[in-house]
């Protein structure tokens, strides 16, 4: 369907439909919509709950979604909450994974895939949404459909908000652990995993943020000890952007962040086909440049030309290291990928990470390093720390099967 599928507006739709006679006309569409909505809340019912008091996300923040349609939908209905019942949408789509071999009756198992993100929609307020979906169905992990709305409201993503408004979700996720749900005379147990970006998990954890003291959601480290790069840390309790804010921040550093080199910048992402500007905000004397998402991120990790912006030796070497995070990168992505290895290569590439510089400043025999343990991200301690722990802990899907990008999409297509 051209409006659902293509994401059109309707008023789009409707001068369509002007020069495509075959085309059915929107308010059948309308009606149609309307008829579905009546049949799937006679099976799973939609709850409104009212929140006591919207908080106002940050209106500097930049806007995901710019459908004036959207925006005002989600607008008008601020200080309301929609609620689902995990249980009635598991009733509803159990059987069918039955039908279609994904779940055994004989080993009645089910794991649950828990997943959170929050959208800024338009300059006004933010559009947060939890989901689930059904990790055994493998096949569709990465297709939005297949993620279940559980909750979704508009406003901030705090924990207040989120603690109010997944109470009934949290009483029936302990239920289904803790006894099953019976489903066609069969009595289903549950297994439950949680994946969000870091920003969704530490807030659900009553953390501040990846910034605060104690940051990491899975072991004990502290801000203070992350330049102690010989200490180990495992489990107690994204990255390829900040290698490109790096080069930018030495590009202005050195004094070279002009309009010629913004000009050369923007040149060689066309040649790569990546999507990208400079701009000065109106009485603002700091540039910002275009967020990189997606594939736009890899294709700056594998074929931006260092050398366009930076000295032949200085631009070689940041180009090894960019190429060793992009074969980590492909490494997550391969279920095949021996975490022992990953662990063993992901502590040499810190180690380039943190070349020292040698020689005497301003000498001909000074070589300028990388970085210092103070350009350590929580994202590296992760990496380095921890995604060899997630790979064995999780080798029965696949950290690729914990993507968040599903579930962005299907935010976005709310």
């Amino acid at each position: 369907m051209a409006i659902d599928n293509g994401q059109i507006s309707r008023d789009a739709y409707r001068d369509l439909t002007t020069i495509e006679e075959e085309l059915p006309r929107e308010w059948i569409i309308a009606e149609k919509r309307k008829e579905i909505n009546n049949k799937m809340n006679n099976k799973i019912k939609i709850n409104i709950v009212e929140m006591p008091q919207y908080i106002d996300s940050d209106s500097n923040e930049t806007p995901d979604i710019f459908n004036p349609e959207v925006i005002d939908e989600v607008t008008t209905s601020i200080g309301k909450g929609a609620q689902r019942s995990i249980k009635d949408i598991l009733k509803f789509i159990v059987p069918n994974l039955v039908k279609r071999n994904i779940l055994n009756p004989q080993q009645p198992i089910v794991n649950i895939r828990i997943s959170g993100d929050g959208r800024n929609v338009g300059k006004k307020v933010k559009h947060v949404m939890i989901t689930f979906a059904i990790l055994d169905d493998i096949d569709n992990i990465h297709n939005p459909n297949y993620h279940h709305t559980v909750v979704l409201y508009p406003g901030s993503e705090n924990y207040e908000s989120l603690d109010m408004l997944m109470i009934p979700f949290r009483n029936e996720l302990r239920e289904l652990t803790e006894i099953g749900l019976i489903i066609g005379g069969i009595n289903w147990m549950f297994n439950l995993y949680f994946s969000s970006d870091w920003k969704f998990l530490t807030i659900c954890l009553g953390f501040n943020s990846a910034n605060s003291l104690f940051f990491c959601p899975w072991c004990l480290i502290s801000k203070k000890e992350m330049s102690n790069v010989n200490k180990e840390w495992s489990i107690s309790k994204q990255m390829d952007y900040r290698l490109w804010n790096l080069v930018l921040h030495e590009i202005q550093e050195t004094g070279y962040f002009n309009d010629v080199a913004r000009e050369i910048i923007v040149k060689e992402m066309n040649r790569i086909k990546v999507n990208f500007h400079f701009w000065q905000e109106k009485g603002c004397q700091t540039w910002s440049f275009t967020s990189l998402m997606g594939q736009d991120k890899l294709k700056v990790l594998q074929f931006f030309d260092l050398s366009t912006i930076l000295p032949p030796t200085r631009a070689r070497a940041i180009r090894m290291l960019w190429d060793g995070f992009y074969d980590l990168y492909m490494d997550i992505r391969n279920p095949a990928t021996n975490p022992k290895t990953f662990k063993r290569n992901a502590k040499m590439w810190l180690k380039i990470f943190l070349t020292p510089s040698t020689g005497v400043p301003n000498s001909d025999d000074f070589v300028q390093g990388l970085y210092r343990p103070n350009d350590i991200t929580p994202y590296i301690h992760v990496l380095v720390f921890h995604i060899h722990e997630f790979m064995e802990k999780h080798k029965k899907w696949g950290l690729k099967s914990f993507s968040c990008a599903a579930v962005e999409n299907k935010n976005h297509q709310q």
